[in-house]
């Protein structure tokens, strides 16, 4: 990427507040020092430069996943922007969890695919003929039943093995799909904040504003476009 670029992609990452203020009770030095810029008072800014690097390298290795037509999975369990995530994923057809996520996903996932399965034999059966002979009580038990297994799943329908690459949003409160993918060596890319409290590899790692509405749309844009 040439400088004219870097310097176009920095005044985006200014102007959709990627670039971290946080109080430094959410700062750790030992995990995060190296894209520090500086620090005022109690606030602490990510340099901007660092985080350009980080994600060009990150879109980098999503680029080539989807030119092998590989899978990509999106992780994003929070209610804030939760909606807004889901537009992006959908608008870049990828697949996505970002609801009541389970903590079992990738070191048994047998089960996983099992319950998607429940999700779409339940749907079809919906759909028939023979579902209209029941009665309206255990009509409505079905639905609420399917409306349950949509909550977690209906976004991830296509997701028949374990992903190639999955982009995990805000990496602290994910910590525990970090340790999953890691032991099941599946790559990943962790967007964090500066309160990540353990040490990531820097290539799996994009420290950036996951704080704010602007920057987690404008970062997932980038990366996953």
């Amino acid at each position: 990427m040439s400088e004219i670029n870097k310097e176009t992609l920095i005044n985006d990452l200014v102007n959709n507040k990627v670039y971290i203020w946080t109080t430094r009770s959410k700062y750790f030095p030992k995990i995060t020092d190296s894209f520090l810029m500086w620090r005022l008072n109690n606030q602490i800014v990510i340099d901007p430069s660092k985080i350009v690097d980080s994600l060009i390298s990150a879109k980098k290795k999503i680029e080539e996943i989807k030119k092998e037509k590989k899978a990509i999975l999106v992780i994003w369990d929070k209610e804030i922007f939760r909606d807004e995530i889901e537009e992006v994923c959908n608008k870049t057809e990828l697949l996505f969890l970002n609801n009541k996520i389970p903590s079992w996903i990738f070191t048994n996932f047998d089960t996983f695919k099992k319950r998607i399965y429940s999700m779409n034999k339940l749907i079809k059966f919906i759909k028939s003929s023979v579902f209209w002979k029941l009665t309206k009580k255990e009509q409505l038990m079905k639905k609420r039943e399917l409306s349950k297994l949509e909550t977690i799943y209906k976004w991830v329908n296509g997701l028949n093995k374990l992903p190639d690459l999955v982009v995990i949003v805000d990496a602290e409160y994910n910590l525990w799909t970090i340790y999953e993918l890691e032991k099941v060596n599946i790559d990943y890319i962790a967007i964090s904040n500066t309160n990540l409290s353990r040490w990531l590899k820097t290539d799996n790692l994009v420290v950036a504003n996951t704080d704010s509405y602007e920057s987690v749309t404008y970062l997932l844009n980038y990366l996953l476009k």
